[in-house]
């Protein structure tokens, strides 16, 4: 290792949580130590242009979409991977994603790291076998922060340190996946830096994008995709709410969804304002806007919109992480509610339209379970330090003894 350590930061598109979650590691290892380290951020599945890993990314990502559009589906997927374990993915991964393995071995080989950072359990399982074959030569520490609020089965658990953010993941990691206790480390919550640092009010955010002051407000989504409940429930509301409301609608890259909820717009009833809206790297500011988040339980979305003081309502859980996500932070905090039906959904946001009160409960517990002044992204900092520190001064003192 050089006198300035090499840290990668891995980006990885499987949904947007992977991503923002790396984001906000590499805000906080540059905020903490961006001058005692080489802070290196890759996409590593796109930047060589390696036709093997673009299309194995894309793969993961239509399965994530695959989960959000299809009844049930991700249930099947977490299923076979439970039935499996990681013999299973042992196998999946040496066999018939062998050319996607090499290829980001390769990379990481081009990269030479010290620290490899993963956000996905693909990019870890890569990194340890890269680690395997090529230790001898140059030997890397993987650290994993895992953006989710459970441990599911097929997280490498070889891996050097394992960070979650919760003491139930941490839990579940330790006695039910089998990580050695001493590799795993909690931190808390990680957001983009833009995000903690966000202080701009509801007011002042609706003036910013037109939003009317005196209509609730409320978004609907499903992420960056928008193929879940997000289009059948907004047409719904716009059926049966006869109340004052603006809904914005986050049709994210879906550009046929954008297209055609601009049309539906133009026809909405009058008492209500439709505003669609397309992927904004600023959607946070948004979600400030609105008195009510109305999603399916991405752990990354619901995070962003809390931090910003807006309660959410989960409309669906399409996998167990989501799952896991709405028992948290809906369940066990109370930062919100759930309405897995379209006509639940309608009778709650009439009731908070008629008294924006009822929803006092859910602000309250947002104060008090987001703690701003938290930073997760440089508590990870503060590790990987710790371990490139004490790799140092090994590695110095075996030189020294030579």
């Amino acid at each position: 290792m050089t006198s300035k350590p090499r840290i990668l930061v891995t980006y990885i598109e499987s949904g947007f949580g992977h991503i923002m979650s790396a984001q906000a590691i590499a805000d906080g290892l540059k905020a903490k130590y961006g001058t005692q380290m080489d802070i290196v951020e890759s996409e590593i599945m796109r930047d060589d242009n390696d036709e093997t890993l673009i299309k194995f990314e894309k793969f993961l990502t239509n399965q994530t979409k695959a989960t959000n559009k299809y009844w049930h589906y991700g249930d099947l997927i977490f299923a076979v991977m439970n039935l499996g374990r990681r013999q299973f993915m042992n196998l999946v991964h040496h066999v018939f994603f062998r050319k996607a393995v090499n290829s980001a071995v390769e990379a990481f080989r081009l990269r030479e790291p010290d620290v490899i950072i993963s956000t996905h359990y693909f990019v870890t399982f890569c990194a340890m076998e890269y680690k395997r074959r090529y230790a001898k030569e140059h030997d890397v520490t993987v650290i994993s922060y895992n953006p989710d609020n459970n441990v599911h089965v097929w997280w490498d658990r070889r891996c050097d340190v394992f960070i979650t953010n919760n003491g139930r993941a941490s839990t579940e990691a330790i006695r039910k996946r089998k990580f050695d206790y001493s590799h795993v480390r909690q931190v808390y919550f990680t957001v983009r830096k833009c995000i903690r640092q966000f202080d701009m009010t509801k007011q002042q955010c609706r003036d910013k994008y037109g939003i009317a002051q005196d209509k609730f407000c409320i978004m609907i989504a499903d992420g960056g995709y928008a193929l879940s409940k997000s289009k059948k429930y907004c047409k719904y509301l716009l059926k049966h709410i006869k109340q004052p409301l603006t809904i914005l609608f986050l049709a994210g890259k879906n550009q046929a969804l954008y297209d055609e909820f601009c049309q539906i717009a133009q026809t909405a009833p009058s008492n209500i304002t439709l505003i669609p809206l397309r992927f904004t790297e600023k959607i946070y500011e948004l979600y400030c806007a609105c008195d009510l988040f109305v999603t399916k339980a991405g752990p990354n979305s619901i995070l962003d919109s809390l931090f910003v003081g807006t309660p959410v309502m989960v409309d669906y859980c399409p996998h167990p992480i989501e799952r896991a996500t709405c028992k948290l932070f809906v369940k066990d905090y109370g930062c919100g509610v759930t309405a897995f039906h379209r006509r639940t959904a309608t009778k709650l946001i009439n009731s908070y339209i008629s008294d924006p009160s009822l929803l006092d409960p859910c602000r309250k517990a947002i104060a008090e379970h987001i703690d701003k002044t938290v930073d997760g992204g440089e508590q990870i900092a503060d590790i990987v330090y710790e371990q490139v520190k004490h790799k140092f001064e090994t590695e110095t003192t075996q030189a020294n003894n030579k």
